[in-house]
């Protein structure tokens, strides 16, 4: 069926998926820093990471969301605090950037420039060290948003995962060996995942995954079906409802759920886990020092 361009633009642009430039794109400065940290798990156990934060301090596991606008010209202005000898490589897959230099030097800086013309969700990240930078922490969530949203609430769900032997040894350790044993959703697992998502019945909820782990990862949301919406923030074609939605390493997707008015199916409400299982919080069963305890990849959507 042939489709005129201009009736495909406004059908994108009333499903908050596409929107028309603004008149005047406002200037959006962005400032920050990659260091060393550490992040607790569940059980208590500290992980060392490196992480972004805003600020020199305080490094977070994912780091901050960073949220503009569509037609926002947007500065990002990175500074390498990571230890001696690591150069650090600031990447967003799916943004043009403007030309210029991408990576800052040890205790240098570095500013990445782009327009934020098309909305979606972009997983921002640092690709130094042929990836040992980004399975340290050095990741996160860049949302453009559109002018008009066809949703009514949102959550930025990033996905990743952490196996502490790596994290404790991050320049020798053989990757061969790694064996991820915490399963994380914004940097948390269950419990700590609560409070959850919130969503009143009837509301139209955008579930924006992002995933920053090394493997493929299938999420499933029971008592709902999701419908996808973008892919690497790419408007899809068509109508797609799934129960269950692989995701590549390094892939984002957005999908829209429309929350019934019950309760859900658990007295928690409605749970999105992940669906190889990876429902563990620390060693695997048999392996030294202890046992896993349930946990892991899991969050519930409740009213």
């Amino acid at each position: 069926m042939h489709v005129r361009k201009g009736a495909l633009v406004l059908a994108l642009v009333a499903a908050g998926l596409c929107a028309p430039s603004p008149a005047s794109a406002a200037p959006v400065a962005i400032t920050l820093c990659a260091l060393p940290g550490a992040a607790t798990m569940a059980g208590g156990a500290s992980v060392p990471i490196w992480g972004f934060a805003t600020g020199c301090a305080n490094p977070g596991l994912p780091g901050p969301v960073l949220s503009v606008n569509v037609g926002d010209t947007v500065a990002v202005t990175v500074t390498n605090a990571l230890p001696a000898g690591h150069t650090l490589t600031f990447e967003a897959p799916g943004i043009t950037f403007d030309p210029g230099p991408d990576s800052a030097p040890p205790g240098g800086t570095v500013t990445r420039t782009f327009t934020a013309s098309a909305p979606g969700t972009y997983l921002y990240e640092s690709g130094g060290d042929a990836g040992r930078q980004e399975a340290m922490g050095l990741y996160g969530a860049l949302i453009v948003r559109p002018a008009t949203p066809s949703w009514d609430v949102e959550a930025p769900l990033v996905l990743s995962a952490i196996d502490p032997a790596f994290n404790a040894a991050p320049e020798t350790f053989d990757l061969h060996a790694y064996r991820a044993t915490y399963w994380l959703i914004n940097g948390k697992s269950y419990p700590d995942t609560a409070p959850g998502i919130t969503a009143a019945g009837g509301q139209r909820l955008l579930l924006r995954y992002l995933n920053a782990g090394y493997d493929n990862t299938t999420m499933t949301l029971l008592g709902m079906h999701e419908r996808v919406v973008a892919r690497d923030a790419r408007p899809i074609d068509g109508t797609l409802d799934v129960t269950a939605e692989t995701l590549p390493a390094g892939a984002t997707e957005d999908v829209i759920v429309t929350v019934p008015a019950g309760a859900g199916p658990s007295p928690h409400g409605f749970p999105l886990y992940n669906r190889q299982q990876h429902l563990t919080n620390g060693a695997q069963t048999g392996v030294s020092p202890a046992p896993a305890t349930g946990g892991g990849m899991l969050i519930f959507i409740h009213h």
